[in-house]
């Protein structure tokens, strides 16, 4: 009898713990199932229309009815970068019981880097963003030329694109066999700088990934070579320390020549190398600025002006 009782408070138990379980599956399917996605740019977007945020929320890779619980977020995010190259998502939140909200940002064109030579024999340029995903390609028929409008020329890349037996898609992003880290680095110092993307292009004509040997420790390195539209050049070693405050000290250097020469060039115009009227026609002495740190390693900026006649 004993037995039976035990018996049938299992059975109840059982019972009661399916029951549950049931519930659950019934709430996961009805209440927890995606039914509402929205779209949430945090920055202004120019190129995205209402019409195109509501094709982003309908996109395949969303899948209505489907439990919250189950989407996988970093493939409907992979889904929507690549079918929407302007996309940037920033992360997807959930918004219990059942919507989704994909926070995303414009991206903006930023860098032009060579793809090669195309059938028709014309110059071909991957537009890209700061994370060097393509936007589009560019067909010229002469090497393209920065203006201050348009995205920076940067060299010195096309022979460390990886997989490139195939032009690379708009959508996809640029990957590096040479100096993927710096490269990556670059424009998350830029802004730490404080300078838009609209800002960087107006000061930087091109920019160059070169490699020398460094002075300081006789092996060969990379760094960048940064020209602006003043006609200056400047040279930063050593680019995986210490970027942003290398940048800083670039910025404000090159502020400090182009608005205020006087006060940069003072020594020279004590010893006489240079007289104002030069510097008020615009002519400078080729000029080097290293400015070092720590063990004479952390930091060199070489400074120096293309057009220099004296």
């Amino acid at each position: 009898m004993k037995g039976l009782l035990r018996h049938k408070k299992w059975l109840i138990a059982g019972g009661v713990l399916l029951g549950l379980l049931l519930v659950l599956v019934i709430l996961n399917f009805t209440l927890f199932s995606l039914k509402d996605v929205e779209i949430d740019f945090k920055n202004q977007s120019t190129i995205f229309s209402d019409e195109a945020k509501e094709s982003i929320a309908q996109n395949s890779a969303i899948k209505r009815g489907t439990s919250i619980f189950a989407l996988n977020k970093k493939d409907i995010q992979d889904k929507l970068e690549r079918d929407n190259p302007y996309l940037k998502v920033i992360n997807i939140e959930t918004v219990f019981p059942n919507k989704i909200t994909i926070h995303c940002a414009e991206r903006e064109e930023t860098y032009a880097i060579r793809a090669g030579v195309n059938a028709g024999g014309n110059e071909e340029y991957f537009i890209c963003d700061a994370e060097f995903k393509v936007l589009y390609t560019s067909t010229t028929q002469s090497p393209y030329q920065s203006k201050q409008t348009d995205p920076i020329l940067f060299l010195g890349l096309e022979d460390y694109i990886e997989d490139n037996d195939h032009l690379v898609q708009p959508g996809e992003f640029l990957t590096f066999s040479f100096g993927q880290d710096i490269l990556e680095e670059l424009g998350k110092a830029l802004l730490l700088n404080n300078k838009t993307v609209a800002e960087q292009r107006g000061l930087i004509s091109r920019i160059t990934l070169t490699s020398d040997i460094y002075p300081f420790t006789a092996t060969r390195l990379p760094y960048f070579v940064i020209e602006d539209f003043n006609g200056f050049v400047t040279n930063i070693y050593k680019p995986d320390t210490l970027l942003a405050e290398k940048l800083q000290y670039m910025f404000a250097t090159l502020s400090q020549v182009v608005y205020n020469p006087s006060v940069f060039y003072q020594k020279d115009l004590a010893d006489g190398k240079i007289t104002m009227e030069q510097i008020d026609e615009n002519y400078y002495l080729d000029y080097n600025l290293q400015i070092l740190e720590n063990n004479n390693s952390e930091l060199v900026i070489r400074l120096e002006k293309l057009n220099a006649t004296v």
